[in-house]
C-alpha cells in the first residue's frame, strides 16, 4: 500500500472489511436475542442456563484469541482472517441439526473458535489499513458496521421468528455471514514485515502485557453488557412490555450517534473526556434499567446504555492500539478482546444466577456497581499509564 493510499481513511479496503464486518456481524446478532428464547421456550431449559450458551462460545473465543494474536503477529493477517471467517460462517449452518440444550452447549462452544479468531483478525486488518494519525475516528467509523448490525439484526431476528421460524432464521442468518465472508475476499491486505527470527513461546506472546491496565476497565465494562444482551429480552417478557426489538434499535442508535462523533474527538483531545462521559451515560442506563421498570425507563436505558457502549469500547480499542508496535498489534487486539469476552462470559453465568435471585432488576444494579468500579479504576491507574506510553504505537 502507498504512502498515499495509507493517508485515506476511507480507502476501497477499509470499506469492504467495514461492509464485510456488517453482515458477518449481523449473522451473529441474529442468534443473540433469539437463543434465549429458544433455550427456555424450545429446549425447556432454565434461565440460568441461558448463561452457559453465552459463556460456551466466551470461553472457546478466549482460548482461541491469543493463539490468533500470535498467528496473525507470525505469520500475516490475509489468510487467518479469511479461513476463520468461512468457518464461522459454515458453522451456522449446523444450528437447525440442533434440538438438545447439551448439543447447543457443544455447538456454542465449537462456534466461539471461530468468532475468536474472525474478529481478532478484522480488527487487527482494520487498523493495519488506517492511517495512525485518524485512528481513532477509524476504528469509531468501523465500529459503526458492530452498530448497525446490532440495530439491524435483532429486529429482522425476531421479525423472521415470528413469520416462519428457527430453521430459516439460522439459514438466513448464515446467508449474511457469507456475503461478508465475499466482501473480504477482495480487500488489499497490507504487507506487514514479519520478523524472521524465531522466539520462544512465552506468556507475554499471548497476552501483551502493555495491554493488560487498559483491558481490565474493558473487562468489567463486558460484564455488564453481557448482562443487557444476554437477558434483556426475558427481562422484557417479565414486564410484558413486547419492547425488545425496539430496545435493540434504540441501543444500536445510541452506539451509532456516539461513534460518529467519538473518534474525532479522541484524535483531537484524547480519552479522558470520552471516557468520562461513557461512564456516566452507561451507569445511568442501568439505574435507569434497575429502577424504572416501564417503557419509558426501558427504552430510555437503551439509549444511554447505547451512548456508553459507542464512546467507551472504540476509545479504549485505540488506546491499545497506541501503545504498541505494529507487530504487536494482533496480540494486544487479542487481549483486549479476550478480557471483553472473559466479562461476558462470566458476567452472564454469574449474573443469570444472580437474577434468580434478586430478580432482573436487582441484576441490573448490580451491574452499574460494577461499571463503578471499572470507573474508579479507569481514573485510578489506567489514564496515568496510557500517558506514559503512547507514543510508541503513534509512530508506526
Amino acid at each position: 500500500m502507498s504512502s498515499s493510499q495509507h493517508d485515506r481513511l476511507w480507502s476501497s479496503s477499509f470499506v469492504l472489511l467495514a461492509i464485510g464486518n456488517l453482515l458477518m456481524a449481523t449473522g451473529f446478532y441474529f442468534l443473540i436475542p433469539t437463543l434465549p428464547i429458544y433455550v427456555v421456550d424450545v429446549l425447556h431449559a432454565k434461565t440460568s442456563d441461558v448463561g452457559y450458551i453465552l459463556a460456551a462460545y466466551t470461553v472457546s473465543a478466549l482460548i482461541i484469541r491469543p493463539f490468533t494474536g500470535i498467528a496473525l503477529d507470525t505469520w500475516g493477517r490475509k489468510w487467518i482472517y479469511i479461513i476463520s471467517l468461512l468457518v464461522f460462517t459454515l458453522t451456522i449452518l449446523l444450528y437447525p441439526l440442533v434440538l438438545t440444550f447439551s448439543l447447543l452447549l457443544v455447538l456454542r462452544f465449537f462456534h466461539g473458535f471461530s468468532w475468536g479468531a474472525t474478529t481478532t483478525a478484522g480488527m487487527t486488518v482494520v487498523v493495519d489499513v488506517i492511517p495512525p494519525h485518524k485512528r481513532g475516528r477509524g476504528i469509531g467509523y468501523f465500529g459503526i458496521s458492530f452498530t448497525l448490525a446490532m440495530a439491524i439484526a435483532p429486529f429482522l431476528a425476531l421479525l423472521i421468528l415470528e413469520t416462519w421460524g428457527y430453521f430459516e432464521m439460522f439459514y438466513i442468518a448464515a446467508l449474511f455471514s457469507f456475503c461478508g465472508f465475499l466482501m473480504v475476499l477482495f480487500v488489499r491486505f497490507p504487507v506487514i514485515q514479519i520478523p524472521r527470527e524465531k522466539t520462544k513461546l512465552n506468556w507475554s506472546r499471548f497476552i501483551e502485557p502493555r495491554g493488560i491496565p487498559i483491558s481490565i476497565p474493558m473487562a468489567l465494562f463486558g460484564t455488564t453488557y453481557g448482562g443487557v444482551v444476554s437477558f434483556i429480552t426475558l427481562y422484557d417478557k417479565e414486564l410484558e412490555l413486547a419492547k425488545s426489538g425496539t430496545f435493540f434499535l434504540i441501543l444500536a442508535g445510541g452506539v451509532t450517534l456516539s461513534r460518529l462523533f467519538a473518534g474525532q474527538i479522541f484524535d483531537k483531545y484524547g480519552p479522558t473526556l470520552l471516557m468520562i462521559t461513557g461512564f456516566v451515560v452507561n451507569i445511568a442506563g442501568l439505574l435507569f434499567l434497575g429502577l424504572m421498570q416501564n417503557i419509558t425507563g426501558f427504552l430510555s436505558a437503551a439509549g444511554l446504555i447505547g451512548l456508553g457502549v459507542g464512546i467507551m469500547m472504540p476509545t479504549l480499542q485505540t488506546m491499545v492500539n497506541n501503545v504498541v508496535s505494529i507487530r504487536r498489534r494482533g496480540a494486544v487486539n487479542a487481549t483486549l478482546i479476550t478480557a471483553f469476552d472473559l466479562g461476558i462470559g462470566l458476567g452472564s453465568l454469574g449474573l443469570g444466577y444472580l437474577s434468580e435471585w434478586i430478580g432482573f432488576d436487582g441484576m441490573y444494579l448490580t451491574c452499574m456497581g460494577i461499571s463503578v468500579l471499572a470507573m474508579i479504576h479507569y481514573f485510578w491507574h489506567v489514564r496515568g499509564f496510557y500517558t506514559r506510553n503512547v507514543r510508541d504505537g503513534l509512530s508506526s
